[in-house]
């Protein structure tokens, strides 16, 4: 039996190990990879293209760009031309019209980084460790028109460890991810596999992450914040501001109870290291910061070229 051919359109590094998976396999051949086009980056600028991209140009795939297909109706012609036989879709960042979705004969299937029907969205990475969940997963689902609400075909349970950042859980999940598509798209073909309806009663959903997100509020508990300046980092990077300098904060712990008033800097030495007092009688130890435009650095090293200029952050 010939390899059954696929379209593959994604963008983030979280969608290259599904890319290299599905190049490799026997199975399948790679006619076309959709990315979207290549944006400025940077300070300088420059136009850059994803990492996804990349990589297919790398393997001599042909990468196709279209900023939308919804007012491009020569783009959607194009793909159904290729008449897929499955459309793989990996973190590509677009709502796809059904003239699209129905370019695959056999099915579109997509590999989204939760348990569904938890955490539908742009976000569900950032916010299994904001939420403080000890487990997520990824899911395989066939796609329909709507934002992460197919069927079912395969899902993976992985431990989120207790120290865990977002850099760390994306190449994770994206390196468990790729196996469990590859197998499903054989499972599906194969007539092995037969999609279940989400409970979309239990459904939970994720905003786009924005600068302001990863703003630490400290009226809240200790424990909150360190999640989300493990959920944050590296990127966009949790913050606070002082001074009207906005410092970035890269590792923490929970630190001692207290009485001070939430902001309240207890402990700022090169010597000792710094703990900010946080809501309901809890505190934080800060033991990575960063200043704009210079790299992050342990606390005390930190300390040893700032100084707070008033006793509240």
């Amino acid at each position: 039996m010939p390899p059954h051919s696929v379209v593959f359109m994604g963008c983030p590094d979280f969608a290259v190990p599904s890319l290299d998976a599905l190049h490799a396999h026997p199975d399948f051949r790679v006619t076309a990879v959709y990315c979207m086009p290549d944006r400025p980056k940077g300070r300088g600028h420059r136009e850059t293209m994803t990492p996804v991209k990349k990589r297919a140009l790398e393997l001599g795939l042909p990468v196709l760009t279209p900023a939308s297909f919804r007012r491009d109706p020569e783009a959607v012609a194009h793909l159904r031309g290729l008449a897929p036989r499955f459309l793989v879709v990996v973190a590509y960042g677009l709502i796809l019209p059904r003239e699209v979705l129905e370019a695959a004969s056999l099915a579109p299937v997509n590999l989204h980084a939760s348990l569904l029907p938890r955490y539908r969205g742009p976000s569900p990475i950032h916010h299994a460790i904001l939420n403080g969940d000890p487990v997520t997963g990824n899911t395989v689902m066939v796609m329909n028109e709507k934002m992460d609400e197919g069927d079912i075909l395969a899902a993976e349970d992985l431990p989120i460890g207790p120290d865990e950042s977002l850099a760390s859980l994306h190449d994770r999940l994206a390196e468990r991810g790729a196996p469990l598509l590859v197998e499903s798209l054989r499972g599906l073909a194969a007539g092995d596999l037969r999609p279940r309806p989400q409970d979309h009663a239990q459904a939970t959903y994720t905003a786009k992450i924005t600068p302001e997100l990863a703003r630490l509020d400290w009226a809240k508990p200790a424990g909150t914040l360190r999640n989300l300046v493990r959920a944050m980092t590296p990127c966009p990077g949790a913050w606070t501001e002082h001074a009207g300098e906005r410092l970035k904060i890269g590792q923490v712990a929970v630190g001692g109870s207290t009485a001070a008033t939430p902001g309240t800097i207890l402990r700022a030495d090169p010597a000792t290291g710094l703990q900010i007092a946080c809501g309901e009688g809890t505190s934080l130890e800060i033991l990575v910061m960063q200043r704009p435009g210079k790299s992050p650095q342990p606390i005390r090293e930190f300390l040893r070229g700032f100084s707070f200029r008033t006793p509240v952050i």
